[in-house]
């Protein structure tokens, strides 16, 4: 805002100096007197009016007290804060008894020998689709949920904890044997809301403060979770509920949660499932319509995370009892036929005799076969239009030989378009009882 010395203002078509006084005409930039600048801009927009403007016919301010910017002062509207609001899941790790190793041996060799640590911290988040945000003295702080929210940010952020101590186990094994220190990892992870600013940076949110106290709290060699996570997590993770402690800067005690064991499908079972028996109904018949046919029928399922797509495929599952696969495409990337290579893994030994094997009988196994094992990296990369087809008459041999299929495709939502474009072909021209299950968070193609 500029001083009253450059104000001016309109009177009579003159444009009269604030400084001085003096008179103006009308087209005048300059005070006649005193040499004061008198164009005027707009308070608001920044538009320059007229000089006999009453009101700025860019935004319609009044500019009664319009003012004019002093010479070298910035004219552009101060910047506005982008922070969001985001659903994440933090983990905190630390090394324990690292301090009294560093007392009985020299700090340089000391910090050599934990460099392969610092590795396994760094390596086993990104396996996991994590986001190392910093490394914290002898420990890392991570987030699952950046840049893109995901509806397992908490199932891979607690299997990234369980993944740690198993790999930090034999690190541990090794630093006792060359220098005869125990060392331990503690592990703590939390859910809930975080406010991100520009760039994913300046994160503030009480729940990377509880996830803190967490791992403080944390027994070496265990995880570590609070109660939003263990909501999220508990349908495919056993834990040992060890009731509610005392934390610094929390006026409440907290609950605590221990993991007792990796996924399991048994604790997904003994769990009611209700209030999905709508879209339970829609899937089934989407299947009899394949079984019956036959042919592929897609099915996209949308829903915001948590909110029970996994399970609803799950429990599609069950009630056919039809031959199944499940594929994903990663957040960090997948290539198109990525999901259709992890399928031939699952399906053959993943070598290129395994793919010839599983087309023995085939009568086109002499074309088929290259095209396949090109997904798998054996073979030249085919077109597009070689490797549709591929893809096309495996699902039908597969279908002959197993009965109905179900493929169900998670977070398809990472999927090129290319893959899409896939899934429209296979839809046209498969003849074969298989019924593809998409599941994706909003918004689903943008």
């Amino acid at each position: 805002m500029a001083s009253d010395e450059t104000r001016e203002t309109v009177r009579g078509g003159l444009m009269e100096c604030e400084r001085c006084g003096h008179e103006n005409s009308p087209t005048a930039k300059f005070c006649a007197a005193c040499g004061a600048p008198l164009e005027r801009r707009c308070p608001t927009c920044n538009a320059r009016p007229a000089p006999d403007a009453a009101f700025c016919d860019q935004c319609g301010t009044s500019l009664g007290a319009a003012t004019t910017p002093a010479a070298g002062a910035p004219t552009d509207p101060a910047p506005t804060s982008r922070a969001v609001r985001k659903q994440v899941t933090a983990l905190f790790a630390d090394l324990v008894g690292s301090t009294a190793g560093g007392e009985r041996g020299d700090p340089e060799a000391a910090r050599a020998a934990l460099t392969p640590y610092f590795e396994i911290l760094r390596s086993t988040v990104e396996d996991h689709a994590g986001t190392v945000v910093k490394f914290t003295g002898d420990g890392v702080f991570a987030v699952f949920g950046l840049p893109e929210v995901a509806e397992d940010d908490a199932r891979r952020a607690v299997a990234a904890g369980q993944d740690l101590q198993h790999r930090f186990g034999a690190f541990a094994n090794t630093v006792r044997d060359r220098h005869g220190v125990e060392l331990g990892l503690r592990v703590g992870v939390n859910s809930g809301e975080l406010v991100v600013g520009d760039d994913d940076e300046d994160l503030v949110g009480d729940v990377l403060n509880t996830a803190a106290r967490l791992e403080a709290a944390c027994a070496p060699g265990r995880v570590l979770v609070g109660e939003d996570t263990w909501r999220l997590t508990r349908s495919g993770v056993r834990y040992e509920v060890l009731g509610e402690i005392s934390v610094k800067g929390k006026s409440e005690p907290i609950a605590t949660f221990q993991v007792a064991e990796l996924p399991d499908a048994a604790i997904e079972e003994n769990i009611p499932f209700v209030g999905r028996d709508a879209e339970l109904a829609q899937l089934l018949d989407a299947f009899a319509e394949a079984r019956d046919s036959p042919v592929l029928r897609l099915v996209t399922v949308v829903g915001d995370p948590g909110v029970g797509k996994t399970r609803l495929a799950s429990e599609v599952r069950g009630a056919t009892s039809a031959r199944s696969f499940d594929l994903r495409f990663e957040r960090r990337g997948s290539t198109t036929f990525g999901p259709i290579a992890d399928l031939l893994r699952l399906i053959t030994d993943g070598t290129a005799d395994g793919v010839a094997r599983l087309l023995d009988e085939h009568h086109e196994r002499d074309r088929l076969v290259p095209i396949l094992r090109s997904m798998l990296g054996f073979e030249a990369v085919r077109s597009t239009e070689e490797s549709f087809w591929g893809v096309r008459r495996l699902l039908e041999h597969l279908a002959q030989r197993h009965g109905p299929l179900l493929v169900v495709v998670d977070d398809i939502q990472w999927a090129e378009p290319l893959f899409w474009d896939l899934l429209d072909h296979l839809v046209e021209w498969t003849e074969a009882p298989v019924l593809v299950i998409a599941l994706a968070r909003p918004a689903l193609r943008e």
